[in-house]
């Protein structure tokens, strides 16, 4: 049941990148990470079917690259959409963020299966302590949703940014609350990004 709502959740996370059709860089780092995040969905949910193994592995591996490379991308859309900082800056941290990840996620990547109810996903052996750069990109994504509550009266991404947060802490026992987590923030973004570019 889980593996085919995390599909599900995959196929609604591909129509929302869908929404985000049209120019701009807010939109194509939205797109980035929307479309990274569908994927995370799809080969978690599609897990199951596939078994432990080398394909699955490997569709694993790029769940964790995908996350280190695209998630840092949102300061990008914080700094254009909200903050109106230099891009240099949003740039250099953006970067920084990326470097970290890679460093901390992906140079030791070692997965192992690990099944949860009907899933399957291959995870951490071993936990590697907080994810910093996610960590960083919520708190800057909070405050965009703060300031957009206070100064537009739209409170929807920091309520969906607290939603991730409480979603990822609960993670740790019911993994598949991370990717609704994720979902819900994504939609959050892509609707606020229609809602001030038209």
């Amino acid at each position: 049941m889980l593996s085919v709502a995390l599909l599900l959740l995959g196929g609604l996370q591909l129509a929302c990148v869908f929404l985000l059709r049209g120019a701009g860089p807010p939109r194509w780092c939205l797109a980035l990470v929307g479309l990274g995040l569908a994927y995370d969905s799809i080969v978690f949910g599609a897990g199951a079917a596939l078994g432990t193994g080398e394909p699955l592995h490997a569709l694993s591996v790029g769940r964790f690259v995908a996350h280190a490379l695209l998630t840092p991308l949102l300061l990008l859309w914080a700094a254009r959409q909200v903050f109106h900082w230099r891009w240099r800056w949003a740039w250099a941290l953006t970067g920084a963020l990326i470097a970290w990840g890679v460093f901390a996620d992906l140079v030791h990547l070692d997965l192992v299966p690990k099944h949860y109810a009907d899933t399957l996903r291959y995870a951490h052996a071993a936990p590697a302590g907080p994810p910093i750069p996610a960590l960083v990109v919520s708190v800057v994504l909070l405050a965009a949703g703060i300031l957009l509550w206070r100064r537009e009266r739209w409170p929807w991404l920091a309520l969906a940014t607290v939603a991730l947060l409480f979603a990822s802490a609960a993670a740790f026992a019911v993994p598949p609350l991370g990717n609704l987590g994720e979902a819900v923030l994504f939609a959050a973004l892509v609707a606020a990004t229609r809602r001030r570019t038209g």
